[in-house]
C-alpha cells in the first residue's frame, strides 16, 4: 500500500508510515515551523482570525474563520454543519457555519465577516441548508414539511415543495442531517416524519418534475439517515444497528452492504465516475468503500487500531469536481490510552484515493482533542468538509481548549495546487 506525504519538517510518531516519501515542500522548513502554541496545554494561544499559518508537520496553510470576540454568534462555539455538506457556495463567495447551540449563521466566504444569523429560517427541525448546483447566492433549506430555497442577496423564501400533498401526516422532513441532494440539485431523499418524528416514509423527490418518484414504507431497523449518491441515481439508507442499504430512485434494486459497513460514511465518485459510499468497516476495523451499483466493497486502509484504539473518523466525499478521492478526519484524546502510543492516523486530515492500494495525503493536523485523556466528546470530532471543488477543508476545533466543553472555532485549510499529483 503506498501513501504519500505533503511535508515532513520533523520527526514524530505522526510520520510513522510504511514506504512514506516526502514530496517537494511548500514552504521553507522555518515557515512551517511557524505554528506558535503556549506551553501550557491547559490554554493553548489560539491563531487570530483570518490569519494565515503554516501547519507545522504539513506545510498546509491553516486560517481561522470564526471569533466570538468579533463574531458574535451565541453559543460557546462553532463550526461547519457536518462532514457530509459543502458549507461554501460553488464559488467560496459564501459560507455557512453552524454554532454548537443549533443556530446557523452565514458569513462571507471570503473575508470570514459574520453576515448574519439564518435563526429566522428554522421550521422546527435541522436547517441543513444545501448550496445550490449553479447559483452562488441560493442555498435550499428544510422547514417544517417543506423544502424551501433562500437568497443571500434579498433574503426572501420560497417553497419548492410541501410533503404534506404525498403525506398528510408529515410534519417534518429530513435527511437526519447527514444527507445530501445530487450534485446537479435535482434528486433529494427525505425521511418524512409526523408531528412527533415517527417516521412515515422515506421518498425519493424531483426538483425538475417537483414530485417524489420513489417512497418506502417498511425498513428492516430504524433508519438513522438517508441520502442521495453524487449522480442521483441512487438513494442510500443508514440504520442503527445494521448494514447500510442503497436502492435505485424508485426503490426497487436493493443493495445490501457487507457486514461492518454501518460506520460514519458519506457518498463520493470514483475516478471513473462510479458512485461509492466510503465509510468505517467497524467489522474489519478499514475504512472501505460500497458501489451503490453492485454492492462490491473495496478495502482502502486499514485503521491502526493496534497502534492506538482511541481513533474516531470521519468522511467528507463531496470534492466531486477531483473524483476518485475522498477527506477523512480523525479524531481522539490528546494523550494516547494507558499502554499506547499514537498513530499516524491521529488528530488529522487526510485525502484518501479511492481504489484498491490508495495514495494518502496528509494535510493537516486537527488541533483538536475529545480530551486529555479518551472520553466521547462530539464538539470535538472535528467533523471536516471538503468543498466541491477540492481546494479546501473546514473543520471545527477547540485548539486544545477543553473549557467550556462545546468550545470549538471554524478552521480552513487550504490545499496546495496539484495536491492530487
Amino acid at each position: 500500500m503506498r501513501f504519500r506525504t505533503l511535508a515532513l519538517c520533523a520527526a514524530s510518531s505522526y510520520n510513522r508510515i510504511m514506504n512514506s516519501r516526502v514530496v517537494a515542500p511548500l514552504l521553507s522548513s522555518a515557515c512551517l515551523c511557524a505554528l506558535v502554541l503556549n506551553c501550557n496545554p491547559a490554554r493553548p494561544t489560539l491563531p487570530a482570525k483570518g490569519v494565515p499559518l503554516a501547519d507545522s508537520l504539513y506545510g498546509s496553510t491553516i486560517v481561522r474563520v470564526s471569533d466570538k470576540d468579533v463574531d458574535h454568534y451565541s453559543g460557546n462555539g462553532i463550526q461547519n454543519e457536518y462532514a457530509k455538506a459543502d458549507a461554501w457556495s460553488w464559488n467560496g463567495r459564501y459560507l455557512i457555519l453552524r454554532g454548537n447551540d443549533g443556530i446557523h449563521y452565514l458569513y462571507d466566504g471570503e473575508s470570514y465577516q459574520l453576515i448574519r444569523s439564518l435563526d429566522p429560517l428554522s421550521g422546527g427541525q435541522e436547517l441543513e441548508p444545501r448550496w445550490d448546483a449553479t447559483d452562488a447566492g441560493q442555498f435550499c433549506y428544510l422547514a417544517g414539511p417543506a423544502l424551501m430555497t433562500y437568497s443571500v442577496e434579498t433574503q426572501v423564501t420560497d417553497t419548492i415543495h410541501d410533503f404534506r400533498a404525498e403525506f398528510p401526516a408529515c410534519a417534518y422532513v429530513s435527511t437526519g442531517v447527514e444527507g445530501d441532494a445530487s450534485r446537479d440539485r435535482r434528486y433529494w431523499c427525505f425521511m418524512v416524519s409526523d408531528s412527533l418524528f415517527n417516521l412515515i416514509a422515506v421518498c425519493v423527490f424531483d426538483r425538475n418534475l417537483g414530485s417524489v418518484v420513489g417512497q418506502k414504507t417498511t425498513f428492516p431497523d430504524a433508519v438513522n439517515f438517508s441520502t442521495m449518491d453524487v449522480t442521483g441515481a441512487h438513494a442510500v439508507l443508514c440504520y442503527d444497528s445494521r448494514p447500510m442499504q442503497a436502492f435505485h430512485r424508485d426503490f426497487s434494486h436493493p443493495i445490501d452492504f457487507v457486514a461492518g459497513a454501518a460506520g460514519h460514511s458519506d457518498v463520493a465518485l470514483t475516478a471513473d465516475s462510479q458512485d461509492v459510499m466510503v465509510y468505517q468497516n467497524v467489522a474489519t476495523d478499514y475504512i472501505a468503500m460500497t458501489n451503490l451499483e453492485t454492492g462490491v466493497e473495496t478495502p482502502l486502509i486499514p485503521i491502526p487500531f493496534d497502534t492506538n484504539p482511541d481513533i474516531g473518523l470521519h468522511v467528507s466525499g463531496n470534492c466531486t469536481s477531483v473524483p476518485g478521492w475522498a477527506l477523512i478526519s480523525t479524531y481522539g484524546a490528546r494523550n494516547a490510552p494507558s499502554g499506547k502510543q499514537h498513530s499516524w492516523m491521529d488528530n488529522l486530515l487526510f485525502m484518501v484515493e479511492l481504489k484498491t492500494g490508495p495514495r494518502v495525503v496528509k494535510l493537516a493536523q486537527t488541533h483538536c482533542y475529545t480530551g486529555e485523556q479518551p472520553r466521547p466528546h462530539y464538539f470535538a470530532e472535528a467533523f471536516a468538509s471538503i468543498n466541491t471543488t477540492g481546494t479546501k477543508v473546514v473543520y471545527g476545533s477547540n485548539w486544545g481548549i477543553q473549557s467550556p466543553d462545546d468550545y470549538t472555532d471554524a478552521y480552513e485549510v487550504r490545499l496546495p495546487a496539484g495536491w492530487n499529483h
